[in-house]
C-alpha cells in the first residue's frame, strides 16, 4: 500500500477484526460464519476497499473530470495524514485544501523529475529532494519536511521498480 491514509484505514480494520475475533472465540457456531464476520468488518471487505482505493476521509478531488484517479497525488495526501497527527497539521494551518494542493504539487515535482532524469534514478531523487525541501519547509519545518520527502522517495522508488 502506498497511501498513508490507507494505512490508517487498515489499522482501523485490523482493530475491528481483532475485537470481532475476540467475541467469536467464545462463539461455538460454524467456522465459516466466523470468517465472513471478520472479513466484512464494517462496510465491505478490506481487500475490495484496498483495490478500489476507498479510504474514509479522502477528498474526491483526486479524480479528474473523466473519473480517472490520480493515485500518486492521493498517496502523497495520505502521507500527511499518516506521518503527522491531526493536531500538528491544524497547528501548522494545513487544512484539507492545503494538503490537497501540496499533494498535487508534490505529484508534479515527482512527475517532472522522473521525466527529466529517467535514465539516472539517483538524479531523480536529488531533483525531488531539491524541489520539495523549499516547498515543504515553510509549512512543516526541516525535520518533518525531510521525513515526508523520504516517504515520497520510497513511493517513487517503488513506482520506478514496478516500471
Amino acid at each position: 500500500m502506498d497511501s498513508g491514509i490507507a494505512h490508517c484505514s487498515l489499522d482501523d480494520k485490523i482493530k475491528c477484526s481483532i475485537d470481532i475475533a475476540k467475541a467469536l472465540i467464545r462463539d461455538t457456531s460454524h467456522y465459516y460464519r466466523r470468517y465472513t464476520t471478520i472479513d466484512t468488518c464494517k462496510e465491505g471487505t478490506l481487500e475490495q476497499e484496498v483495490k478500489e482505493r476507498k479510504v474514509a476521509d479522502t477528498p474526491s478531488v483526486f479524480h479528474d473530470d473523466e473519473g480517472k484517479l490520480n493515485k500518486h497525488a492521493q498517496a502523497y495526501y495520505g502521507l500527511f495524514k499518516f506521518l503527522f497527527e491531526d493536531t500538528y497539521l491544524v497547528e501548522q494551518g494545513l487544512n484539507n485544501e492545503k494538503l490537497v494542493e501540496l499533494a498535487f504539487s508534490i505529484d508534479q515535482v515527482v512527475t517532472t523529475a522522473v521525466a527529466e532524469f529517467s535514465i539516472n534514478p539517483a538524479e531523480i531523487e536529488n531533483a525531488i529532494s531539491m524541489k520539495l525541501l523549499p516547498m515543504l519547509f515553510a509549512d512543516l519545518g526541516i525535520d518533518k519536511a525531510q521525513q515526508l520527502i523520504e516517504e515520497v522517495l520510497k513511493i517513487t522508488r517503488l513506482g520506478l521498480a514496478r516500471g
